[in-house]
């Protein structure tokens, strides 16, 4: 990310919330209080969608809490999670315990432009809510980074939240946001949401086909194959 203090807000906004991130998935939280339904149902979904994703071995780049390793992790071979923010991480190596993935799943902690990661070493790759994070030039960079770390026909799970005609009332498609917890902190966060058309036409112009989506009224889900 280009800029320092934009990355180190969002960095301690997912620290400071790590205990509670993953309420948002049953509508609390950060949940846009008005679809608090919707979330469990889209997450049903994606989770659906990603259950034949991860066979051989998988690199998750800003695992946050590695929610998904429940719905993937045995499919995997190997699995590398790499997050820069040091709580979440620390809850996702607790996930990785309680599902008994720790001969198979390792983290990392580091900037998902930087860490080091082999060329050609992975069979797939996860995007989890990081795309919606990024400015144009960022996104740019992490499909490089993306097209560098994976094999040829690869495949490549994004999950976001989406940009839909439930959310338009309460959020803006592109710009910051501003987050407070229960605690009272409050956090500046960039936020750009893709529609399906949107999300398929970027992956495409990255080298990726998309195969199979799921797109509710909060989140959205892709599986996609390298075109090479």
């Amino acid at each position: 990310m280009t800029d320092t203090a934009e990355r180190a807000e969002l960095i301690a906004y997912y620290d400071a919330q790590a205990a509670n991130y993953e309420d948002f998935y049953d509508g609390k939280g950060q949940a846009i209080a008005a679809l608090s339904g919707e979330y469990a149902t889209d997450a049903a979904g994606v989770a659906t969608l990603l259950s034949s994703f991860g066979r051989g071995d998988v690199v998750d780049l800003a695992c946050g809490t590695g929610y998904w390793l429940t719905v993937y992790g045995r499919n995997a071979a190997s699995i590398t999670l790499v997050d820069q923010a040091e709580r979440v991480l620390a809850h996702c190596e607790r996930r990785i315990q309680q599902l008994g993935l720790a001969a198979v799943a390792r983290t990392i902690r580091g900037d998902v432009f930087g860490v080091p990661l082999p060329e050609a070493g992975y069979d797939a790759g996860m995007l989890g809510f990081l795309l919606s994070h990024l400015t144009v030039e960022e996104t740019d960079a992490l499909f490089d980074r993306v097209r560098t770390v994976l094999r040829p026909h690869s495949e490549l799970a994004v999950i976001d939240s989406v940009w839909s005609d439930a959310r338009k009332p309460y959020r803006q498609r592109d710009g910051f946001e501003r987050r407070t917890l229960a605690d009272g902190h409050s956090f500046s966060i960039r936020k750009r949401y893709y529609d399906r058309p949107e999300l398929e036409a970027l992956v495409t112009r990255h080298g990726f086909a998309p195969r199979s989506v799921y797109s509710g009224n909060v989140f959205i889900a892709m599986l996609a194959q390298r075109a090479r």
